[in-house]
């Protein structure tokens, strides 16, 4: 294996394995094991890798990898899980839905952790996402009545903020 191929599934070990939220933090990890990188390589590394920063449940960030299975190593790593496999999301301080857009506010630094909970859920409901630091905009598939889009995210959003919106999907 040649040494590129062997520094990139040592990063993958690393983010699978550990919660690293900069390059400066994984550059240490990764001279720890013998792989002494500038900047630049690491941002060329991430970017092959496609790897995203996401908010976590304590308020700072994590680095993920997005679609592992496309990753060019010869191993494959599992994900690391998102959040939305472990219940509500208590940053979330509102929704509001306009046509086939919702609307969501969030804390500040959280929206982009929840966009990528809200793409992990590979949902019918939802065609996609994006994000800013306190909000995120879901597009909202016309194929389905609105109280089939609203009882998806029973459990998933804090019931203090589906009781608020549930007018707007009556």
């Amino acid at each position: 294996m040649n040494k590129r191929k062997t520094r990139l599934q040592a990063i993958l070990e690393i983010l699978t394995n550990n919660v690293i939220g900069s390059q400066e933090e994984l550059s240490r990890l990764l001279a720890a094991r013998g792989f002494v990188v500038t900047q630049a390589t690491l941002s060329r590394d991430l970017k092959a890798l496609r790897t995203t920063k996401v908010a976590t449940d304590f308020g700072g960030y994590r680095y993920v990898v997005m679609q592992p299975g496309e990753v060019p190593v010869d191993e494959v790593w599992e994900a690391v899980p998102s959040t939305a496999q472990s219940g509500t999301h208590h940053a979330v301080e509102s929704i509001a839905l306009a046509g086939n857009i919702l609307v969501i506010k969030t804390r500040t630094g959280y929206a982009s952790g929840l966009a990528y909970d809200i793409d992990q859920l590979d949902s019918p409901y939802l065609l996609g996402t994006i994000s800013g630091a306190d909000t995120v905009i879901a597009i909202v598939n016309e194929q389905y009545s609105r109280t089939e889009i609203f009882d998806s995210f029973l459990g998933f959003f804090p019931d203090s903020v589906l009781e608020k919106a549930r007018d707007q999907f009556l």
